[in-house]
């Protein structure tokens, strides 16, 4: 049976494409008219905000690779559209991946694929005679600031249910006090690890103190800002946040593909489904150029891999919660992992 089985194997012993099926990059620029210099100007827009979401990184627009790019963005889309009419006009611009993933290669930049884990926001507002969690209903100004530039960063700002279950939890008296153990146990209900705990103080002068804490289960930062504009406090701390985040996910893509491919081995690969779906899931990794079967020896499936620098990188890729785990990054081109039983 292992001797067909690995027979099968060898006849799909295929370069797999490891372009995972995901939307093109693309942004939406409001414009003012139709005009040619709308056009490139709004090109050029479009495409540093989607270099800043897809990097990670702000600082990428300031790169000489990238800033060229961004200035000649208009003859890198492949697609545009208008939406509107009359005073108001919306630019859709679109851009393919391989474009997007060359400029961050030859910029030196890192990348972040669309699976991403949103931030869970516990956000307790001080009154003049209590404290209480903000809502929608009642901090529409504050809650949407913090969500749009989250978006912006590519993430997703959640707020929790603030249902009898949470309100046994965390009150928000506790919540003010940032009692990491409790608010933590309480989130784990959202089903992300990353939370923003804030503590948000009008002054009778129009100005906000905004106290932040951030924490990921393993790190955690803090930040305080005093303004009245409360775009500049949203921006800071959605910078703050997703600026961990990227360190921790965004990873650096291989400009040598054919000089540094990853060597890995995966051990307990025993049937045909397993195969399959071991290379599904490898597959889906969006920065991966390409997966090739190089060997096949009992359970063991041996994969040469194109597009990361660095083993490490892929390891930091690997799905969660699944049968794919990590075994050893043996060096920095040599990766052991194990699919396991269910």
């Amino acid at each position: 049976m292992r001797r067909h089985f690995c027979t099968i194997l060898m006849l799909l012993a295929v370069i797999v494409d490891g372009h995972a099926a995901s939307s093109p990059p693309s942004a939406t620029i409001a414009v003012t008219d139709r005009s040619e210099a709308s056009l490139s100007r709004s090109a050029s827009e479009g495409l540093a905000s989607i270099l800043v979401k897809v990097s990670g990184d702000e600082t990428i627009v300031s790169n000489p690779v990238a800033a060229k790019a961004i200035i000649n963005a208009r003859d890198h889309m492949s697609l545009y559209s208008y939406e509107g009419s009359g005073d108001t006009h919306k630019l859709f611009v679109q851009f393919d991946d391989s474009v997007i993933k060359d400029i961050l290669r030859r910029s030196g930049a890192t990348f972040w694929g669309e699976s991403r884990p949103p931030v869970l926001l516990w956000l307790v507002v001080d009154e003049p005679y209590s404290r209480r969690f903000a809502t929608l209903s009642q901090d529409s100004t504050v809650l949407t600031a913090l969500a749009d530039d989250f978006a912006l960063r590519g993430i997703n700002m959640r707020l929790p249910l603030h249902d009898l279950e949470d309100a046994a939890n965390v009150s928000a008296n506790l919540a003010w006090q940032k009692a990491v153990p409790r608010i933590a146990e309480a989130s784990t209900r959202y089903g992300t690890q990353h939370v923003l705990v804030g503590r948000w103080v009008p002054l009778t002068n129009g100005q906000v103190i905004a106290d932040w804490l951030y924490f990921d289960g393993d790190t955690s930062q803090g930040q305080q800002r005093q303004s009245a504009e409360i775009n500049d406090i949203s921006h800071d701390i959605a910078d703050l946040v997703v600026d961990a985040m990227a360190a921790r996910y965004a990873v650096k893509l291989d400009f040598e593909e054919a000089d540094s491919e990853l060597q890995i081995t995966i051990t307990g690969v025993i049937t045909l489904e397993d195969y399959r779906n071991v290379m599904a899931q490898l597959s889906d990794i969006e920065v991966l150029e390409s997966v090739q079967v190089s060997r096949i020896d009992g359970d063991k499936l041996e994969l040469r891999i194109a597009g990361l620098s660095d083993a490490d990188s892929l390891a930091r890729l690997l799905p969660n919660r699944t049968r794919l785990a990590l075994v050893e990054v043996v060096d920095a081109n040599t990766l052991l992992l194990n699919w396991g039983q269910p």
